[in-house]
């Protein structure tokens, strides 16, 4: 008996051993085609790493991430960049149009588990849920809807073999490290982008040694994938400071007060369709991460306070229908954005004893069933911040409702000796990369080269309160559209 376990200890030891020194590689990396920037050609590469699904189980079954490298122009090219975009619930396979950081460094594209490769976790009918029950988006009868289907789908799962456990932020950081040795850099470089830069973080926590310097756009800190409603507030009120100090001829008040009356004041219905507040204060907030849609969803309020013309609050209604459930990876957004999960608060109760205008709308609808995904995934020590050597640049904006810099300032960037932090105003969370693109470039690829951070790259820009398209209009002027994608959503 003591022979057949020693053998069985033997076989099974050789067995990890052989798994643990097999050389990482990139499966059928082959040229891809053309990356064009303004008509320039760059040289791609495609290929997929093959990854054990838990990688603290060397038998487990595998799954397959696509890799994506766009060449840099140079002949000896510098530390690679690694990018992380946003989400959670997204694909990490993309594109860049910097050019001025393909001058000295590869562009490298580690497919996110759960949202890209072999096993993508999504689900219609969380998709159909997060539509809401009886046109009230918040209530407890639509969480509990979406609770219960998020429960079955994740009995599906189970029962399909998928270990919803082996999809958190952790295991994708090991799939970009095992991505890395395959690759055969000693030294990398990270960008990010709001979900992402907590997955940069993270690396930077567990491979220190490895990261040379990283950028990240929209920081989030641990324990802020819970949006703060007292932060949207604040930055509500910096925008009607901004606005009454224009002195603009049409001014037309308080913008947080035009919220207020809406609601208040909200009919049943516009036209034939009925109206839900949870759904307009929802999609308001993800109108605001950028500032022009932003203005034009303030222009809709104003609308319904002042005219009680609620057409343009319908539009943004209906929009939420069409856009945001749809525009997720459910699974990877459930189970990657429970990772600040605290079991023992109820955030049902929690969120909805808010009392600011918008209240908490997008948090609440994603942590209102977020203990079916809590599943202790990520270990404690990586939910606090800690001290870090990495060089870091941090860049937020003051209008950023999504990931407010502050978070950063105040417990991220204490913990940084060699981080700076760059606020740009009048901005939020997607303007950054996106109005001033040529400056922002400029800076990211400065800063992977020299260190050096340039300020200067960017200049006041002022907001226009008057809306390049109207909601209103739109609703009216499109209207047959409207009433069919009211019918078929």
């Amino acid at each position: 008996m003591n022979q057949v376990c020693l053998l069985t200890i033997a076989i099974l030891l050789s067995a990890i051993s052989t798994i643990f020194s097999q050389q990482p590689e990139i499966k059928n990396l082959k040229r891809g085609e053309d990356h064009e920037i303004d008509k320039h050609k760059y040289t791609t590469y495609e290929g997929h790493i093959i990854v054990p699904e838990n990688w603290s189980n060397p038998s487990a079954k595998t799954i397959q991430l696509p890799i994506y490298i766009i060449k840099s122009t140079s002949k000896q090219p510098a530390e690679p960049v690694f990018w992380f975009t946003g989400g959670p619930g997204a694909s990490n396979i993309r594109g860049t149009k910097n050019t001025e950081l393909l001058k000295n460094h590869d562009f490298i594209c580690i497919g996110y588990r759960g949202a890209d490769g072999s096993t993508i976790l999504k689900s219609k009918k969380i998709a159909k849920a997060m539509k809401g029950v009886n046109h009230r988006l918040l209530s407890d009868e639509s969480l509990d809807n979406l609770g219960v289907k998020e429960k079955e789908y994740l009995a599906e799962l189970k029962k399909e073999g998928i270990d919803i456990r082996q999809y958190s932020i952790m295991e994708v950081i090991e799939d970009v490290e095992y991505a890395r040795k395959a690759l055969g850099y000693e030294k990398i470089n990270l960008f990010s982008g709001s979900y992402g830069t907590r997955v940069a973080l993270l690396y930077s926590y567990k491979y220190p040694e490895v990261i040379k310097r990283s950028v990240m756009n929209g920081v989030n800190p641990p324990g802020h994938f819970i949006w703060d409603s007292q932060q949207t507030e604040h930055i509500l009120d910096i925008y009607d400071s901004l606005y009454k100090s224009q002195n603009l001829p049409d001014y037309k008040g308080s913008i947080k007060e035009a919220m207020k009356k809406s609601f208040e004041k909200m009919p049943k219905r516009w036209s034939f369709f009925k109206l839900d507040p949870d759904k307009i204060k929802t999609t308001t907030f993800a109108l605001m991460f950028q500032k022009g849609s932003a203005v034009m969803a303030f222009d809709a309020f104003f609308s319904a306070a002042n005219r009680n013309d609620y057409s343009g609050l319908y539009l943004m209604q209906l929009a939420y229908d069409y856009l945001i459930p749809k525009g997720s990876i459910h699974g990877d957004l459930f189970q990657k954005g429970s990772a600040d999960f605290d079991p023992n608060i109820n955030y049902r109760e929690k969120l909805k004893s808010d009392n600011t205008v918008l209240g908490y709308n997008m948090a609440l609808l994603l942590m209102g069933g977020a203990s079916s995904w809590y599943n202790g995934s990520i270990p404690e020590e990586y939910k606090k911040v800690r001290m870090s050597q990495t060089e870091t640049l941090l860049i937020g904006s003051n209008l950023d409702v999504s990931t407010p810099p502050e978070n950063a300032t105040n417990e991220l960037l204490p913990f940084l000796p060699n981080g700076r932090q760059l606020i740009l105003k009048n901005m939020s969370h997607q303007d950054v990369s996106s109005l001033q693109a040529n400056n922002y470039n400029k800076l990211v690829a400065d800063y992977f080269d020299t260190g050096v951070v340039n300020e200067s790259l960017f200049h006041y820009d002022e907001i226009d309160f008057k809306p390049a398209k109207r909601f209103n209009s739109l609703a009216k002027w499109y209207y047959p559209v409207v009433l069919i994608a009211s019918v078929f959503k």
